[in-house]
């Protein structure tokens, strides 16, 4: 029809959408980081190490520090706020975080006056993101996951510590382009490991970790048409082995026939950067349409 042919020729004649990328810093119990970038702008999604360190990983990752916009930061423990205050007031960042992650930060008076409150449920704009927290299991005052939409359409969910697998988080985490979920221990490792009977409870409670079987089990429920990427996060040094946790997940990504790629992020160096972009979704308009007719 020649509306069709019309249609289907404005969506081939527009530009795609710039892609969505994202860089771990770091993950783990030392620290954790991730920047997200779109359209030239970035956010900084935990601030886990000292800032000097912030600078050199993302100076490293090819971003100076001076062109990151907001810091969110997911709940106030050390190895997610290590840096925030004097990064934030070195470069001048507003802050976002919950009210209960707030009070149990060090971010001073100057931090403060440019810092915003988020809720879980509450969809806020920072920076040109889209950005939605929700409310996760986890033994701190107020600590949210995070589902980061840009421009274009594309959505990343980060989840970093969680102690179970939530109704309210794994509807969150539905639709995304790119997962990053945290798979911090192995049980038998954990179990037979050093730690006190007590951190062992506290690891493996419900407001504790996600171990990797966990996580894989939880997997299937999160996989589309439209993910390209699982990120593994949180991996503990201790209780956990990155082959482990990638030999577990991997399996049920390639038993679900899923097409998205794994990435095990580690504590010592960042990631490469991890991009989502519009050619998948611009393909799918052309054959919906096509099917239209």
């Amino acid at each position: 029809m020649p509306w069709q042919q019309a249609t289907l020729w404005q969506i081939e004649a527009l530009p795609p959408p710039p892609p969505l990328r994202a860089c771990v810093l770091g993950s783990g119990s030392a620290g954790n980081a991730v920047v997200v970038e779109s359209a030239g702008r970035r956010i900084l999604i935990d601030a886990g190490f000292s800032c000097r360190e912030l600078e050199k990983r993302m100076r490293s990752a090819g971003v100076e520090p001076a062109t990151i916009e907001a810091l969110v930061i997911t709940h106030e423990h050390v190895d997610h706020n290590r840096g925030a205050a004097r990064l934030a007031k070195r470069h001048r960042i507003p802050v976002y975080a919950t009210a209960g992650t707030f009070l149990g930060t060090d971010l001073g008076h100057e931090q403060r006056q440019g810092s915003t409150v988020i809720r879980s449920g509450e969809v806020r704009e920072i920076a040109g993101f889209s950005i939605e927290p929700f409310a996760i299991p986890h033994d701190a005052r107020e600590p949210v996951g995070l589902v980061v939409q840009d421009a274009g359409g594309h959505r990343l969910g980060l989840c970093g510590d969680i102690g179970n697998r939530s109704r309210l988080a794994w509807g969150r985490l539905a639709d995304l382009d790119l997962l990053i979920l945290e798979a911090n221990h192995d049980l038998d490792m954990l179990r037979n490991g050093p730690y006190p009977w007590s951190l062992k409870q506290r690891v493996a409670g419900r407001h504790g970790h996600l171990s990797n079987r966990e996580a894989a089990d939880g997997i299937p429920e999160l996989l589309s048409n439209r993910l390209r990427w699982v990120v593994l996060y949180h991996l503990s040094r201790t209780n956990n082995l990155p082959a482990l946790a990638a030999a577990e997940i991997g399996e049920v990504l390639a038993r679900e026939g899923s097409r998205a790629e794994l990435s095990v992020s580690e504590q010592d160096r960042p990631t490469p950067w991890l991009e989502v972009g519009a050619a998948s979704a611009s393909a799918s308009s052309m054959a919906a349409l096509s099917e239209a007719g």
